[in-house]
């Protein structure tokens, strides 16, 4: 049958089960990775796997940086040149067009038998794999803890998630601090100053109106009086979000803010503040005889265990003042139960779902305080064992078909052959581990 007499529905599935769709998005992941990997040396790890892995389709290319990360500048310097792009896709879109082309080409269309039943398997644990970054992209929560020699801690703040936070301040120290929590995604969108959103709950005397919500900013004073939207004088000027070469800053480095308007339920009196992520302090507001403290944070979440830090050092290069390692001997506490365990880099900490990772180190001279501290990169990922899942299944899918290949050239029963060998490696490689672990 011709392709002119296929169906439109068959015409686009053998668009994306077909080799030169799956060789093209590989070519393309390749590129990306290359320039990725240059333009990280200038912009750093987090803005470059913005642009290019996590990005639906990629905005610009900083050819200046490349040329530069190539060390191609002591020839030739071209300066600060970028290329605007619209069209092309990014990590996430490959990625997912990679996944589909798996999907059809590699599982449905190919041909079912046992000579390639290696194959399928192998495709099902790529497709796995696929699967577990996205479910990393989506659901994972990442954040930092810091802590100093000697203290303990049992949460972290999140790198991306902001929120409102409203807390009474109480008056008697034995009551449990509480607070409400009011997400991010749910007043991002009244940028303007003239829009805003409400927000009640029966268990406080005011409604809070969130708006002129801005991603990156910062409290400017009003000095002639002339702006309508200032707030104590003060106005929020809006900032980029790129830095000075034009990448993107990593998210952690901005400052959101907004304009918030608490509305006594009873007597409709309103009292305006500026919320900042940066801010010294809590907006406080007062109603009747009790406080309110009113903050723009980034989320904390809790963790099932508590850690506190014994010890912390730093490693040099020999003759240098660059650091080669950085070590924090810390204590996991949890209903009771001490556990001692040492995080150093490449080496993380992983319990209950969490892996904590070490990310800085402080002498504590700069602080004036002389006090080491540890600052530690904590991760929950659901999909976190996923790729060594997925290694192991593809493994097993290549081996199976290699062996049964092997197994019909020296003419012995394919499947006897192949999966005796299978479970004799199978059995070795878990002794081995368990001797190891």
């Amino acid at each position: 049958m011709s392709d002119s007499s296929k169906s439109l529905p068959a015409k686009i599935f053998a668009f994306f089960s077909s080799f030169g769709l799956a060789t093209s998005v590989l070519v393309m992941l390749l590129v990306l990775t290359f320039l990725g990997t240059l333009e990280q040396a200038e912009h750093g790890l987090v803005a470059s796997q913005a642009r290019y892995f996590e990005s639906a389709f990629i905005d610009r290319i900083d050819v200046g940086a490349c040329w530069r990360a190539l060390a191609f500048n002591a020839y030739w310097d071209i300066g600060n040149v970028s290329l605007p792009l619209y069209i092309v896709p990014g990590g996430y879109t490959l990625m997912a067009i990679l996944f589909v082309n798996l999907l059809c080409g590699g599982i449905v269309r190919i041909r079912k038998s046992p000579k390639t039943i290696g194959v399928i398997i192998s495709h099902f644990a790529i497709l796995f794999m696929i699967a577990a970054g996205a479910v990393t992209h989506h659901f994972a929560k990442e954040g930092n803890m810091s802590l100093r020699e000697g203290e303990m801690k049992d949460e972290f703040l999140s790198f991306h998630d902001r929120v409102i936070e409203i807390e009474k301040v109480q008056t008697d120290a034995k009551v449990k601090r509480t607070a409400l929590v009011i997400d991010e995604a749910k007043y991002r969108d009244v940028t303007a100053a003239g829009n805003g959103r409400t927000f009640t709950s029966e268990s406080l005397p005011f409604d809070l109106i969130i708006t002129n919500w801005k991603k990156n900013a910062q409290p400017k004073r009003d000095a002639d009086g002339s702006r309508s939207d200032a707030v104590d004088g003060y106005f929020l000027q809006e900032l980029s979000a790129l830095d000075e070469s034009g990448a993107a800053m990593a998210d952690e480095q901005l400052a959101s803010a907004c304009v918030a308007i608490a509305k006594d339920k009873k007597t409709g009196e309103a009292k305006t503040g500026i919320l900042w992520e940066f801010a010294a302090a809590p907006w406080t507001v007062t109603v009747g005889a009790d406080k309110y403290l009113i903050s723009l944070v980034h989320r904390s979440y809790k963790l099932p265990f508590a850690v506190r830090l014994d010890q912390t050092e730093e490693e040099k290069h020999p003759g240098t003042e660059r650091a080669r390692r950085f070590t924090s001997k810390v204590t996991k506490l949890n209903d009771g139960h001490e556990e001692k365990r040492v995080i150093t880099m490449n080496e993380p900490v992983r319990s209950e779902g969490y892996a904590v990772f070490q990310s800085t180190f402080s002498s504590g001279e700069q602080e004036g305080t002389g006090v080491k501290s540890s600052g530690f990169m904590i991760v929950e990922n659901p999909a976190d064992h996923w790729p060594l899942i997925s290694c192991i299944i593809v493994a097993e899918g290549l081996l199976l078909h290699f062996l049964m290949m092997l197994a019909r050239f020296i003419k012995v029963n394919p499947w006897t052959f192949s999966l005796s060998l299978i479970a004799a490696f199978n059995a070795a490689f878990a002794l081995a581990m368990w001797k190891l672990l």
